[in-house]
């Protein structure tokens, strides 16, 4: 039987327990140092470890969805895939997901796309794609990078393709909170002072797809999107 792993919070993990005990399960004691506890709702299994990843068997999918927290209100995240990869495009996303998107997608094994193998890579990014309220997403070919790259310029570049792409996403669907994956602080906050000025929260946070699902979203379609061009010979020369 498939096991999926998703990452919950000090609170989640509570109320995990609840609802294991609320559908006639068991909590059972952790049988490592790493563990926190494990369960059991009829045949299914899971574990969940002091880092906060759960790994539980597939059906159990509802059970984890009833456990997540989730903030009220749309939220678009934004990451990029290819920054410093050797070959390959620089592929920009951003993804906005409202709080039952988030549950849903969280409880289903999302995760940020490095710790992902291909196969649930693409599984999840056609899951992001199909809940997604809106998703937009920019491909910057190398050449087209060579064509526009000065020294000390990438994160210039960078910023203005996650301003773009969370733009495009805006345009759609208004949000109460943007979060960009951070790679240059000062330069990002600058930029995205156009949304906080309309009374939207920005966080900018590195690190922030190991955090926030509308990020792992985006990291996921990006990192799907530069595998695709990839594979169509979009490559360094």
């Amino acid at each position: 039987m498939r096991q999926l792993s998703t990452l919950l919070r000090g609170e989640e993990l509570e109320n995990l327990k609840g609802q294991v005990m609320k559908e006639g399960g068991r909590v059972l004691p952790p049988k490592s140092r790493w563990e926190l506890f494990r369960f059991e709702v009829l045949d299914y299994k899971g574990v969940a470890y002091s880092s906060g990843k759960v790994v539980y068997h597939e059906p159990l999918i509802p059970l984890i969805e009833k456990s997540l927290i989730e903030r009220l209100g749309i939220e678009i995240g934004s990451d990029e895939a290819g920054k410093g990869e050797r070959s390959g495009p620089i592929v920009v996303a951003a993804v906005a997901l409202d709080q039952d998107d988030r549950r849903f997608l969280r409880a289903g094994g999302l995760l940020e796309s490095k710790s992902l193998s291909k196969h649930r890579l693409l599984e999840l990014a056609d899951m992001v794609e199909g809940r997604a309220l809106a998703l937009s997403y920019k491909v910057v070919t190398p050449n087209q990078l060579m064509g526009m790259w000065k020294r000390g310029k990438l994160n210039d570049l960078l910023t203005e393709w996650h301003l773009q792409v969370v733009s495009d996403v805006f345009d759609e669907v208004e949000a109460s909170r943007i979060i960009v994956d951070s790679f240059d602080e000062v330069r990002l906050r600058e930029a995205f002072s156009f949304f906080e000025s309309r009374g939207v929260e920005v966080v900018i946070e590195s690190g922030a797809d190991l955090k926030y699902p509308s990020v792992a979203a985006a990291s996921v379609v990006a990192r799907r999107i530069y595998l695709e061009k990839m594979d169509e010979g979009i490559k360094w020369a």
